[in-house]
């Protein structure tokens, strides 16, 4: 369990990002999009859920206030220049306070409180305006409205087909109702089997008439084989019928989570300007190309990418004199790419900045890695996604604080995606992420390696080569690869000793030629098949769990396929031998297991410590309908829940876990900000054993009732 200094740090770090998001929000909806709003009133809601949970006064109180205000033009107040200016200075603030924490003198914020207060008073009241009702700050009353970011269909959420959905379940119920009319017909033929097996049994019978019994039962023997090829016959076709209406009702299903990245691109152009007016620098943001992903996909993809964007507008992108003196023109570009195949979505975004800093990046990293000026650029790629680490001398209103890369690696990972790097001094930066198209499988080349099936993802998949002969240098095995720039020596090493079986790379093997952050390497291997689509079990859902397993696919015969996650086995691969990653596990362990549910990330992970420290497993989620998926997945002991969440809100997750089997009786805890009479009198009508301020958060109080809760 983290400490709560350490929940604090994180909750200071995170805040650029959230105060970056915050800001893009609000210029959006000053660009028309008016669904901005429910966003950023949710943003404001969970950063004071979190500051009073931290006891951090000041921001808390500052994050109220703008959601009294964001509440008051919610509720039928005409925007004003004063209301965009009062939220950007508190989210300005809020950007100081954390950039300040720890020093002596703290920011005076009574100006921005002030003019909080006197935007709210001008919504509640109605003060004259100049604008018409409703429209954004900044328009006069009768000018042409600014066309909108987002058309409807972009904006619009995926929606399940009730129709094709009803109609496809009705089908399947048929075709369930012809497979016992089948089965009744086999049950018959059993019957008229055994009592043909019956009249022709030698035992007890004349030897002489067992003959004669065997003739006049050839019909009936005939009769029986009629009906058992009809049942087979009627039995295949059925089968036919059952696969076709899954596999429309599959895609059904997957075109209801599917979404198409223009809103996610408009995002990522209004981010990329955001950042540059923040840090009053010239950038043209491009964004070219679409595609479609799964909207989970989508949804973890989005704060990777605008961590991306934001990253090369403020770390890529040169100032002004800097750009001028290498003869580059005043307008930097940052440009972001859609491509789209069969198996995967390419999202590359390109800078035409200085590149990394390379000798910046080994100055920080040589207290922590041992002779790190030995290191080629290319080996000190993988270190720039290291928690923490940031190569800014200062701390900025966007980055310098460690916190990005790290995200990025982590959110893509997650999707079993790859982030590639290619980065060129004074030239710029290109970031390529590597993404499934959907979450319900994956495309993946089957690889056998001793005693273990195995499958990496077709698109880490570089290419395919026969060993002939390995060339053995100082820093290990290498094998040739021809690649676009030409050919090139990658690392080579066996995937049966990383596994933890041992064995060296030998002539004859077929080797898997990766990719990873920062080039290419091969693995050798027995064999591979091949490429297909499989279904996966995410690693998280296992009982036990290897760093180097993704997911695992079952086959038809019964066994299954261990996905491997390409960047742990690269890194895996080059540190020296250690325990096997895939040796047997023990037995799963047998604590009581708790659910938090709660969208606010420094929230969640304080929650989440408390209730492992008391010795509990924790499942986590962070909306309520990911939590109600949980509970009906894996039933928990205990539920600790928030009530305003996106998606579904904790009163109806608690609603539905109350109406679902086995879940009726389990026992949930609310934390909330809101203070509510109604809301505190329907969760105990639901059962719900106490509810819980974040204002006045006392961890001893909630160690208690979760204790007796799950003793009971």
């Amino acid at each position: 369990m983290r400490s709560r200094a350490d929940l604090v740090a994180a909750f200071h770090r995170a805040m650029p990002d959230r105060v970056a998001e915050a800001t893009d929000l609000w210029l959006g909806y000053e660009h028309g999009q008016g669904g901005n709003l429910p966003v950023l009133r949710r943003l404001l809601h969970t950063l004071k859920g979190e500051a009073h949970m931290l006891e951090l006064l000041p921001w808390g109180d500052l994050a109220e206030l703008a959601e009294s205000v964001i509440d008051a033009l919610r509720g039928g107040g005409r925007p004003t220049q004063l209301t965009g200016d009062s939220l950007l200075g508190a989210l300005e603030a809020l950007g100081i306070l954390s950039a300040s924490a720890g020093e002596d003198a703290a920011p005076d914020l009574e100006g921005v409180r002030e003019t909080l207060r006197a935007a709210r008073a001008a919504l509640v009241g109605g003060g004259p305006s100049a604008e018409e009702p409703g429209s954004p700050p900044g328009r006069a009353a009768g000018s042409a409205a600014p066309p909108p970011v987002l058309d409807a269909a972009a904006a619009s959420p995926p929606v399940l087909d009730a129709g094709a959905v009803g109609a496809l379940s009705r089908e399947l119920q048929r075709l369930h109702g012809e497979r016992e009319v089948l089965q009744r017909r086999l049950r018959e033929a059993q019957r008229m089997l055994r009592a043909l097996l019956l009249e022709i049994d030698p035992r007890g019978a004349d030897v002489d008439r067992v003959a004669e019994r065997i003739t006049k039962t050839l019909g009936y023997g005939a009769e029986i084989e009629r009906a058992l090829g009809a049942v087979r016959a009627d039995w295949s076709s059925n089968d036919f019928a059952v696969g076709r209406a899954l596999g429309e009702l599959d895609e059904v299903v997957r075109a209801a989570s599917v979404v198409r990245t223009e809103r996610l691109l408009n995002q990522v152009s209004l981010a990329a300007r955001s950042a540059a007016r923040m840090l009053g620098k010239d950038v043209e943001a491009r964004v070219e190309g679409t595609g479609l992903l799964d909207a989970r996909v989508e949804r973890r993809l989005e704060p990777a990418l605008l961590h991306l964007v934001r990253n090369a507008v403020d770390h890529g992108i040169e100032p002004a004199d800097v750009r001028a003196r290498r003869g580059k023109p005043a307008r930097g570009t940052v440009a972001v790419t859609v491509a789209q195949t069969d198996a995967s979505v390419r999202v590359e975004v390109k800078d035409d900045g200085g590149g990394v800093d390379f000798a910046r990046l080994r100055e920080v990293l040589a207290p922590s890695v041992p002779d790190v000026a030995s290191l080629d650029d290319a080996e000190l790629i993988p270190y720039l996604f290291a928690h923490g680490l940031t190569t800014s001398r200062s701390v900025g209103a966007i980055s310098g604080r460690g916190v990005g890369l790290d995200v990025v690696a982590r959110e893509i990972g997650a999707l079993g995606g790859q982030v590639r790097v290619d980065s060129r001094p004074g030239l710029g930066t290109t970031m390529l992420l590597v993404l499934p198209t959907s979450l319900h499988g994956e495309e993946v080349v089957p690889v056998s390696s001793g005693r273990f099936r195995c499958a990496v993802p077709t698109h880490a998949v570089h290419s395919v080569v026969l060993l002939e002969d390995a060339l053995h240098t100082p820093e290990g095995a290498r094998v040739r690869v021809t690649g676009e720039p030409g050919a090139e020596l990658v690392p080579l090493f066996s995937l049966a000793a990383v596994l933890g079986d041992g064995g060296q790379p030998a002539p004859g093997d077929a080797a898997l030629v990766l990719h990873h952050a920062a080039g290419l390497f091969a693995v050798s291997v027995d064999g591979y098949e091949n490429p297909r689509l499989v279904s996966l079990v995410r690693s998280e859902e296992l009982p036990v769990t290897s760093p180097l397993v993704r997911a695992v696919a079952p086959t038809a015969d019964g066994e299954a396929l261990l996905l491997l996650d390409v960047e742990r086995v690269f890194a895996w691969a080059r540190q020296p031998p250690r325990e096997a990653p895939l040796a047997a596990a023990a037995e799963p362990t047998r604590e009581p297991l708790a659910l938090v549910v709660e969208d606010a990330p420094v929230a969640r992970e304080l929650l989440c410590g408390i209730l492992r420290s008391i010795g509990l497993r924790v499942e986590e989620a962070s909306d309520g309908r990911e939590g109600l998926a949980r509970a009906r997945a894996t039933p928990p002991d205990v539920v600790l829940t928030d009530l305003e969440m996106p998606y579904m809100s904790g009163l109806e997750m608690v609603a539905e876990l109350r109406r679902s089997p086995g879940l009726a009786r389990v026992p949930v805890v609310v934390l909330t900000t809101a203070a509510q009479e109604q809301s505190e009198a329907a969760l105990r009508g639901l059962g719900v054993r106490a509810v819980l301020s974040k204002q006045r958060f006392v961890e001893e109080e909630l160690r208690r009732i979760v204790a007796s809760l799950v003793r009971g």
